[in-house]
């Protein structure tokens, strides 16, 4: 990939070049070229080029077309410098904004890699992520909207009538069509009753009291159960210490807040009115991961 003159801005390769601009000016580098008495330096020119080169669709980079492109982006910067942007309002605000981010986002990230798990809590993290995921099911449900019905269900079942051949008939789930097929699932994709209930079944039974949940009352077969395998510690581990590190965190923010002296002074009238905030219980229920978004029983 070959950079021309006329397409800096275009390339998006001025913004990469100013990223670099804080390597010009080091007596302990080795110079490539100068303008106007400032350098640039073989760094400079190699930091540029891997990220051109790591850009999508990069082919070849041509080493003269970046040092081209640099030199450019030098002249463009001192031409402004002239004209005495650096000198406007909004450019200082623009700067000091710019600065503030990069200075809370380093804290931030720098303070948050300082908590460092130890061996015994990755440990219980780790056990405590995958107590749920030690076992699958694959199991049917035919959903009804009252006890009755549902008991009634039980009755036909008793009768021998085929569960799926039910479940299209007169369940009221959107996975009637599939015979209440819900597919392999792990308990924690279930609300607690619909979960805790197959839990304590064997393979090839149905429930012979209906089961409640916010959706309705179930009768559930369960076809099939299956180990699973819990991916291993150091798998996880990253995912384990970022969250640890968030938690720590929020807790150390807690903290702060509550030794500062804060003072709160927005206008009653400017507050939302409670009556207005969307209640919590407001969450869907979890459903099978390879559940369409509707089959959340």
């Amino acid at each position: 990939m070959r950079f021309k003159t006329n397409n800096i801005i275009a390339t998006g390769l001025v913004g990469l070049t100013l990223i670099a601009t804080s390597l010009y000016a080091d007596d302990n580098k080795v110079t490539v070229a100068t303008v106007n008495g400032t350098a640039i330096t073989q760094d400079t020119l190699n930091t540029v080029m891997g990220m051109v080169g790591g850009m999508p669709g990069a082919q070849q980079v041509d080493k003269k077309s970046v040092l081209n492109d640099l030199i450019i982006t030098e002249l463009a910067r001192q031409e402004a410098n002239k004209a005495g942007l650096t000198e406007r309002q909004e450019i200082k605000d623009k700067i000091k904004d710019a600065t503030d981010r990069l200075v809370l986002n380093t804290w931030t990230q720098e303070k948050a890699a300082s908590f460092k798990p130890t061996d015994d809590e990755l440990k219980k993290a780790y056990e405590d992520r995958t107590s749920g995921e030690k076992v699958e099911y694959k199991a049917r449900h035919i959903l009804m909207k009252t006890k009755e019905e549902a008991e009634g269900i039980i009755k036909e079942l008793d009768n021998k009538i085929d569960f799926a051949d039910l479940a299209k008939k007169s369940s009221d789930g959107p996975s009637a069509s599939q015979g209440g097929d819900l597919g392999w699932f792990k308990p924690g994709t279930m609300v607690k009753p619909f979960a805790e209930a197959v839990a304590k079944m064997e393979p090839g039974t149905y429930t012979k009291e209906p089961v409640q949940t916010d959706f309705g009352w179930h009768v559930i077969k369960l076809e099939e159960r299956r180990d699973v395998k819990p991916p291993e510690l150091e798998t996880l581990k990253p995912q384990l210490e970022r969250e640890y590190q968030q938690k720590k965190m929020l807790a150390y923010m807690d903290e702060l807040k509550a030794k500062a002296d804060i003072k709160v002074t927005l206008p009653a009238e400017t507050a939302k009115p409670a009556a207005e905030a969307k209640p919590a219980a407001e969450a869907a229920a979890p459903a099978p991961a390879d559940a369409k978004p509707e089959e959340k029983k």
